[in-house]
């Protein structure tokens, strides 16, 4: 073998291994369709309160992460407090949701998804950069922040800072780098729901955070950790805006 058959090889070798490394989107994009429909349907009937505070002992009631369907969480959950009902119903929502999302920022050719299905660390990386690596994390501007948004758009640092400090308890309660898509209504905050649902607003806008994220960007530090915002807005005449923050 020559020198440049072997060379030829292992870059091959490479391209091969970071294809297969690569963790498939965890939904199909029929399954997308499918999801984002019925998720668009659901939005009146999820509450908008979590009824119990997210935790070990009440995520242990039933498996939510092998439910693909609302009428199956139903029945799940039947024998269940209201509390720990209304406490699934928006959590399994909010997981879909979450899925979803992660389908749109990766339709983007410089965005995969964790290769490690049981690895919590990080959702997604963007431009290859292991530097680049975030848990994507849904969630509105809390009450305390909504008399100053045009502030709080302007420098979130205080908000981000609130959102790891106030944190879920449970398995899932720790530090990482994170992408915080925050979502809020200036019509009425029970439009939350419809606006996280806005699929044609939100690929644009993912797609346009994707081209401009770099590694210089003027990230928010938190401890040992790094995160940005992306701010998805539904304004009073009814048009939808959105501001990044570090990029």
């Amino acid at each position: 073998m020559s020198i440049f058959e072997y060379a030829f090889l292992i870059f091959f070798s490479l391209i091969i291994h970071k294809i297969v490394s690569q963790k498939l989107p965890s939904i199909t994009p029929n399954e997308f369709q499918q999801l984002s429909t019925d998720l668009q349907s659901l939005v009146k009937i999820i509450p908008l309160n979590w009824g119990t505070v997210q935790n070990d002992s009440t995520d242990c009631q039933i498996n939510m992460f092998k439910i693909d369907t609302f009428s199956e969480l139903e029945q799940q959950i039947a024998s269940l407090t209201e509390a720990s009902k209304s406490y699934f119903r928006r959590r399994w929502f909010l997981w879909k949701n979450a899925q979803c999302d992660e389908y749109l920022f990766c339709l983007n050719k410089n965005v995969i998804q964790n290769p490690n299905a049981k690895d919590q660390s990080y959702d997604l990386e963007f431009n290859a950069n292991s530097q680049l690596r975030f848990d994507l994390k849904g969630t509105i501007i809390p009450r305390g922040f909504r008399n100053k948004i045009e502030a709080v758009v302007k420098d979130p640092t205080e908000m981000i800072q609130f959102f790891y400090d106030n944190q879920s308890v449970g398995v899932r309660n720790k530090n990482q780098n994170r992408l915080f898509l925050v979502h809020h209504s200036f019509k009425n905050q029970e439009r939350e729901m419809p606006l996280r649902c806005n699929w044609d607003f939100k690929k644009e806008v993912y797609e346009k955070y994707a081209e401009k994220i770099t590694s210089n960007a003027n990230f928010i530090s938190y401890k040992e950790v790094k995160s940005d915002v992306i701010f998805l807005f539904e304004n009073e005449d009814n048009s939808f805006t959105s501001n990044f923050f570090a990029v």
